[in-house]
């Protein structure tokens, strides 16, 4: 008991310092990534994305590296144990982040390897492999007491996301969330895993390539969940401040309200 207090406190700690980490730099990588989609990602038929300039049949390491660093940051507290991805595009962010989280990478193959004796399988589709294709995984690389996190370079219509789902749990291991650089939102690959009940992660949003033009989601401000610990916890206590001084000046019947609380509108 004592060494597992131990080591959870321990582990705690370096929780804190890698959200740390990850709010000094916070975005730099996301804001790089999606310069390079809007600068050199190019529309194919199918509405394919080409992004072979840096992140397929060429990879910007560099950048990589910082997504998977900054991507890393989402799954702190899930404690996975182990990276599934599939070879070998998903490789290049599944890489860095196994690093920055300390895990190791399991690949599912497209094709069984003469090493993969015993293998767990599930079939997917994509535009560019087409329909009833196959991944496979060796048993022995994934064990029921492991909890596995999803990594992926594109999540489109969900279908080698989901297989790869459902090969964790064919193995009996607990799936700890799916991350993935860019995601195709007009498809319904985000629909397509909501019923494994796993946090979904992407980087990029891209909204339409329609015309042949990659448009993406542009953001306003943080969303709630990405808001980093030190300012949305900042937020909080403002909020508790202002709701405490509108009750008090409720109660005295005062009309005006004081200069610390700020309206709706703002």
């Amino acid at each position: 008991n004592v060494l597992e207090t131990t080591f959870d406190f321990e582990y705690q700690k370096w929780l804190k310092s890698k959200a740390h980490e990850a709010f000094v730099g916070y975005r730099g990588a996301r804001i790089k990534l999606r310069d390079r989609v809007l600068k050199d990602g190019r529309v194919l038929p199918n509405d394919i994305i080409d992004v072979s300039k840096f992140m397929d049949s060429m990879v910007d390491v560099d950048l990589m590296g910082e997504c998977g660093i900054e991507l890393a940051q989402h799954f702190l507290e899930t404690k996975a144990t182990k990276i599934l991805t599939v070879a070998t595009t998903g490789l290049i962010i599944a890489m860095p982040m196994a690093s920055e989280l300390q895990v190791p990478v399991v690949y599912a193959r497209k094709e069984r390897s003469l090493v993969m004796a015993d293998t767990f399988q599930a079939a997917y589709s994509s535009n560019t492999v087409g329909s009833n294709r196959m991944l496979y995984v060796a048993k022995s690389h994934i064990d029921p007491d492991d909890r596995v996190l999803i990594v992926d370079d594109f999540l489109s219509a969900g279908s080698s996301q989901e297989a790869l789902l459902r090969i964790v749990s064919d193995a009996g291991a607990t799936p700890v969330g799916v991350a993935v650089l860019i995601e195709k939102v007009y498809e319904s690959g985000r629909k397509s895993l909501s019923g494994f009940n796993v946090p979904v992660h992407s980087m990029v949003s891209v909204a339409s390539v329609r015309d042949g033009v990659i448009t993406l989601v542009e953001e306003e401000g943080f969303q709630e969940e990405e808001i980093p610990i030190v300012e949305k916890n900042m937020k909080e206590k403002k909020s508790e401040k202002t709701t405490a001084t509108a009750a008090v000046k409720d109660k005295k019947g005062v009309m005006e309200m004081d200069d610390d609380v700020e309206s709706e509108e703002h």
